[in-house]
């Protein structure tokens, strides 16, 4: 079963929160700056939004913490090659779909 890249970028995003101590400017985020850049506003929303709602976190004046910790075998680097390797391909799934 393939997870979906929405469902893996949530991951990320976490995993990159939990190695920041659990709380952190929005802003201040690689994941969330590189989705934002790539995916847009909206795609970022949703997952955001899923992770509010399903009480992983919360954000308050663009403020996000982590509200269920949890350990992570990875290094920061690696969040980030991995996060940056499902954003351009979903970019690029994205421009392909948009060009039919």
């Amino acid at each position: 079963m393939s997870v979906s890249p929405e469902a893996r970028l949530a991951l990320l995003l976490l995993e990159e929160l939990e190695l920041r101590n659990g709380k952190a400017k929005l802003r201040y985020l690689k994941v969330y700056r590189m989705m934002m850049y790539w995916l847009g506003r909206e795609y970022v929303k949703a997952i955001l939004n899923k992770l509010v709602s399903t009480g992983y976190i919360s954000i308050k004046d663009n403020e996000v913490e982590l509200l269920r910790r949890f350990k992570t075998d990875k290094s920061q680097v690696r969040v980030y090659r991995e996060a940056r390797d499902i954003i351009i391909n979903t970019y690029l799934l994205m421009q392909r779909s948009l060009s039919k």
